[in-house]
């Protein structure tokens, strides 16, 4: 899979091809790549039996992916032509090296838990592996939120919107509202409301075995929205309830380097530095680890 619209996508591709044909590796390239190469390809949520995805492209990729194999357990190994690349493993310069020895099964497999969400007024469910945004839309009102867990009131407030958040979004719009970031392994979800109208709510971390179900109310004209990880919008009814939990799957990220989490965080996000100190400074990273 790939984001089509990065300059030099074409390169990229036939590159990662021509890898996988020196390890004799059968592939299949799916519809938006495909035609970039003028070959058959396939469409993204239907793709074929098989042992690895391939994601070129940033995070927004990424993302997009884990919602169109997270269903088939399909390891997904990313590789960084974005900005960011805080889910992706590789960068393009590694992967002469690197493919093969994946190849080999030189690599290992972390799961990351996702949302299972349902709307009022879309029948199927969907999925997200970073968070769902239920907000005002192009309303200038508030939204009105009664969050529930389990059956349980948790809270009642008037809001900009809310985030539900799994442990991989906790580092995504999560973060920018002021929420906390959690260990990608934690079995947990964090809830954390937009610019809630009063001064004792705080962000509220809960089991990943918990229902959630968000009420929701507006009473403008102009419709709420939900948003599944930045990339799918819906327009909701005025007022209704959605409803989320676990997921029964999972999406699997393919690893090659042995970094933690918290190297990561360093690297990518600059997270915690010491006054001074550089995420280039050799002597940093080695206390880091690879």
């Amino acid at each position: 899979m790939c984001n089509a619209k990065k300059e030099g996508i074409d390169n990229f591709l036939r590159l990662l091809i021509g890898i996988l044909d020196e390890s004799s590796v059968r592939w299949q390239v799916e519809n938006d790549g495909a035609e970039i190469l003028g070959i058959e390809g396939f469409e993204r949520f239907s793709l074929p039996k098989a042992d690895i995805v391939f994601v070129l492209g940033g995070d927004g990729t990424m993302l997009a992916a884990s919602r169109a194999v997270g269903c088939k357990e399909i390891p997904i190994l990313g590789i960084n032509l974005g900005r960011l690349g805080f889910l992706t493993e590789l960068d393009m310069d590694e992967i002469e090296e690197a493919v093969p020895k994946i190849i080999q099964g030189n690599f290992c497999v972390d799961s990351r838990i996702m949302l299972d969400v349902q709307l009022p007024g879309y029948p199927s469910g969907q999925c997200a592996l970073n968070e769902l945004v239920i907000d005002r839309g192009q309303s200038p009102r508030f939204v009105n939120l009664e969050i529930f867990v389990s059956g349980q009131l948790v809270a009642n407030v008037a809001a900009d919107g809310i985030i539900l958040s799994t442990p991989t979004g906790s580092t995504a719009y999560n973060m920018s509202a002021g929420g906390a970031i959690m260990s990608p392994e934690m079995p947990a979800f964090q809830i954390i409301t937009l610019s809630p109208y009063t001064l004792s709510i705080r962000p509220v971390i809960i089991s990943a075995d918990e229902e959630i179900k968000i009420s929701f109310s507006c009473d403008s004209q102009e419709k709420p929205r939900a948003s599944l990880d930045g990339q799918l919008g819906l327009e909701l009814p005025n007022r209704g309830d959605a409803f989320i939990k676990k997921a029964e799957y999972s999406a699997h990220f393919v690893h090659y380097h042995k970094r933690s989490f918290y190297s990561v965080l360093h690297r990518k996000l600059g997270w915690a530095l010491p006054p001074g100190r550089s995420i280039k400074d050799p002597i940093w990273n080695i206390k880091l680890g690879e």
